[in-house]
Order: structure tokens, then C-alpha cells, then sequence
């Protein structure tokens, strides 16, 4: 088993674990310090939440109220469901999102875009992809690095993704969105 394979075996146990407890929320999209500590479990890395608890979960209500919206609009639809307006709309809030990360009254130390993307994910999991450089990689899209092999701004990158996705899932209506993601993660290691 390739190493980009054990590690989607032992991450896809930490996904299933927040979906599972997203299913249990009695207010699905109010956020809390605890669905931080699921995501950087499923993300993995060196990346830790490092302020208080009460002052997280202040800066949470900007992110579930969006959560919110997206909802509102998005209500039970797929990625390849969308329209060519729909998808711009939903790569805006998705932005919007992303963006909320960066900003002074919102920025949660540890919690950045490619987490971000995972909590969209994890929220519509139909909808949108997770923000990772191995699905970059594997959707063929061209990134700068920096000198640690990261993305440079990873999270310019997520607009492009989404619409790569879009299009693959349209032409692929038998695949789902995490089977593709799967793929594409997977095949970073294996060219």
C-alpha cells in the first residue's frame, strides 16, 4: 500500500468520526472549539489551536452563521447538480469563508484555509472539496511552493479546484465527490 493510501485509510477513520458527530449536533451548524479539534485531527500536521476556548467559539458564530447561508442556498444540492451562475455563487461564499481565517476579528490561531475547506467539506460534503496539496497535484493544477514544499496561498488555489471538480463530477455522474477526492489525493504519490 502506497504511503498516500495508508494515510486516507487512517485520516478517512478521523473523517468518518466528525461526520458522525456532526449527525449527532442538535444545532448542526453551531460551531464550537470541539469541531476545531476534529478537523486538525483529520488534517493532521503540526497545526495546533493555540487561544482560549470562549474566545474561539466567539469568533465560531461569523463562521456558522455562514455555514447558515450556505446552507440556505445550497439546501441538498451536488457539486455537479450546479449551474454555470450557482457554482460562481458558491465559489464566492466559499472565498468568503476562506477569508474569514485572515481576518482580525475572525482568525483563530492554527485554523487557516485548508482547514477551512475541510470544515466545508465536512458540512456538504456533496458540495465542496477539501483544500489539500496532494488534490492540487492531482487535478493537475500548477501551485507555488514555498521552501518548506507548502503552498504559497494555498487558499487562491480553491476556486480552481472546485470548478475542476465540477467539471470532472459532471462527466463522471456515477463518481462522488470523496471517491474523486480519494483519486486525485492518491495520485500525487503515484506519478
Amino acid at each position: 500500500m502506497s504511503r498516500a493510501s495508508t494515510y486516507w485509510e487512517n485520516a478517512n477513520i478521523s473523517y468518518n468520526n466528525y461526520m458522525n458527530f456532526i449527525e449527532g449536533k442538535e444545532n448542526r451548524f453551531e460551531l464550537s472549539y470541539i469541531d476545531l479539534l476534529y478537523i486538525s485531527n483529520f488534517k493532521g500536521g503540526f497545526a495546533s489551536i493555540h487561544e482560549e476556548e470562549s474566545a474561539v467559539n466567539e469568533k465560531l458564530k461569523k463562521y456558522s452563521e455562514q455555514l447558515k447561508e450556505i446552507n440556505n442556498e445550497f439546501k441538498g444540492k451536488n457539486l455537479d447538480d450546479l449551474t454555470d451562475e450557482e457554482l460562481n455563487l458558491l465559489k464566492k461564499k466559499a472565498e468568503k469563508f476562506l477569508q474569514t481565517t485572515t481576518e482580525e476579528s475572525t482568525n483563530i490561531y492554527g485554523f487557516k484555509s485548508s482547514y477551512a475547506s475541510a470544515m466545508l467539506h465536512f458540512y456538504f460534503p456533496d458540495l465542496l472539496p477539501i483544500l489539500d496539496k496532494r488534490v492540487l497535484k492531482g487535478v493537475s493544477i500548477d501551485t507555488e511552493k514555498k521552501s518548506n514544499d507548502q503552498v504559497k496561498d494555498i487558499k487562491q488555489y480553491y476556486p480552481e479546484l472546485i470548478n475542476k471538480f465540477h467539471q470532472h463530477l459532471k462527466n463522471n455522474p456515477e463518481k462522488s465527490l470523496r471517491e474523486y477526492d480519494e483519486e486525485c489525493f492518491k495520485k500525487e504519490t503515484e506519478d
